[in-house]
């Protein structure tokens, strides 16, 4: 679990970030404006996958072992989550709270797209470092801030967000 010191100083962080973004969509459009995020986030997750890879010396990574790696920069942004279930082939996580939906929500904003369109594709281009075989899933995402998210890292399928 995160600290609520770093869950607080995460959400501010991620406060001024959707404020950006909101300014950048007034003048480009939101759907440009998340475009930028996509880009950005799968280049700042490749970046962390390919040192998280080399710091391990892992060839390629199961799922258990790329979420266990995983974890570490998950836990420094701010995300408190527990272990729902580990395999080689699965390994799924109930997100309990998150800095990125208490920001959006703070401002007003749809968090769900900014997931879909950022953190979510930081975090597969991350395990796809790992392992190309690998990707991210969100199985749930929540109804509201007192709900929460069931993602998974599993082997051999696509990136998936529920709709």
């Amino acid at each position: 679990m995160a600290s609520e010191e770093v869950l607080n100083g995460a959400t501010a962080a991620f406060t001024f970030l959707h404020a950006y973004l909101n300014t950048v969509a007034e003048e480009i459009g939101m759907e440009r404006a998340l475009a930028l995020v996509t880009k950005m986030c799968e280049s700042m997750g490749t970046m962390q996958g390919q040192m998280l890879k080399q710091q391990a010396g892992v060839e390629q990574a199961d799922a258990k072992t790329a979420w266990t790696l995983a974890a570490a920069v998950v836990g420094g942004l701010g995300l408190a989550t527990e272990v729902v279930e580990e395999s080689s082939q699965k390994a799924v996580r109930r997100n309990i709270r998150c800095p990125v939906y208490e920001a959006a929500q703070m401002l007003g904003m749809d968090a769900k797209s900014f997931c879909r369109a950022g953190s979510l594709r930081f975090m597969d281009a991350l395990v796809k470092q790992l392992n190309p075989s690998l990707s991210m899933q969100v199985l749930k995402y929540r109804s509201s801030a007192d709900d929460f998210c069931v993602e998974a890292v599993v082997l051999g399928e696509p990136f998936k967000f529920p709709e």
